[in-house]
């Protein structure tokens, strides 16, 4: 048997290997994950300190909705005024949208309460229907590919051939370069050349990088953001929570959570393409548009109010996550 040969037969018993590995990890995920939950979610905010001379106030709050898994089966808002509801044209991100005139509420409150079913069946179903995929190879602001990205993804990756094995691949260098680490500033923001140079981040800065070594690779891949439902029957959510998700022709969209994984390296297996019910999903995407156009630049992640004073960025805005189980 010449070298050329045994390449072809290594190289099809590794794709052979790494197919059925991924359909073990997925079989350990269903039984790890429930199926299946319903659940309340009531996501409020306050906007606090608007100065008294301001002519006006617009407020943009994400909404959660129908998409990817999740059926939002009621969703009630509770506002200090009229507003519209919008969706930005790149991701189908909803939103609501308030153009405030003095004299303004103070302070200005706002809730929206979700009821829920989030599904592993309906996902599945949803990620093998066909889109535009081409602008989930797009690089944005701060989740960029540069020569460093370049060299890490090749490192990472190299000579392996199928799709799953490259974003496998990947998953573990992100996991093996990162540590969970919220001490030094910066964190937070998915800036994918901190991530690089040094290591350290939360969930956000774990998934910019891993999507930018995937678009390196020419793997579709995506940002989203939202909300961990826990396992007690009700309570507080302490904060948001992003996940990446990468297309395979063959399987659809796979969810994949590298942060997680390096917290729980006992569950790193089921946190590659398995599905988790407990995930609320606010939005998709990275340097979001939103509708109507805001005055200052695209939003690197929507998940908190947007808020602008007079035509300029107001950050004095609080959250907080309440949740109750259904089902």
């Amino acid at each position: 048997m010449n070298g050329k040969k045994t390449l072809i037969i290594f190289f099809s018993l590794a794709g052979i290997l790494a197919a059925a590995f991924f359909i073990f990890a997925a079989h350990a995920s269903e039984s790890f994950f429930p199926g299946q939950k319903t659940c309340e979610v009531t996501y409020r905010a306050l906007i606090r300190g608007i100065p008294e001379e301001a002519r006006s106030v617009r407020v943009w709050i994400p909404l959660a909705s129908s998409r990817d898994g999740q059926t939002v089966l009621k969703r009630e808002m509770d506002t200090p005024a009229a507003y519209q509801v919008t969706a930005d044209p790149v991701y189908g991100n909803e939103m609501v949208y308030f153009d405030l005139k003095p004299p303004f509420p103070k302070p200005l409150e706002f809730q929206i309460r979700y009821e829920a079913r989030i599904s592993r069946k309906d996902f599945r179903k949803a990620g093998r229907k066909r889109e535009d995929i081409h602008k989930y190879l797009k690089p944005s602001m701060l989740m960029t590919v540069n020569e460093e990205v370049l060299r890490r993804t090749q490192a990472a990756v190299g000579q392996k051939e199928g799709l799953l094995q490259k974003a496998r691949a990947i998953y573990e260098d992100v996991i093996r370069r990162m540590t969970y680490d919220k001490t030094l500033p910066g964190w937070g923001q998915g800036d994918t050349l901190r991530a690089c140079l040094l290591g350290k981040g939360n969930c956000t800065d774990f998934h910019s990088l891993f999507i930018s070594m995937a678009h390196a690779a020419e793997i579709p891949a995506r940002f989203k953001i939202g909300l961990t439902i826990p396992d007690a029957p009700e309570g507080e959510i302490p904060g948001y929570h992003c996940w990446a998700e990468f297309y395979d022709e063959a399987r659809g969209w796979l969810p994949v959570d590298a942060s997680e994984a390096w917290k729980h390296p006992e569950r790193k297996e089921i946190y590659f393409g398995g599905f988790d019910a407990q995930k609320f999903l606010i939005s998709m995407g990275r340097d979001v548009e939103l509708v109507p156009r805001q005055s200052g630049p695209p939003v690197n992640i929507f998940f908190y109010p947007y808020v602008e004073v007079d035509g300029k960025e107001w950050n004095d805005a609080g959250t907080s996550f309440r949740f109750r189980n259904l089902k």
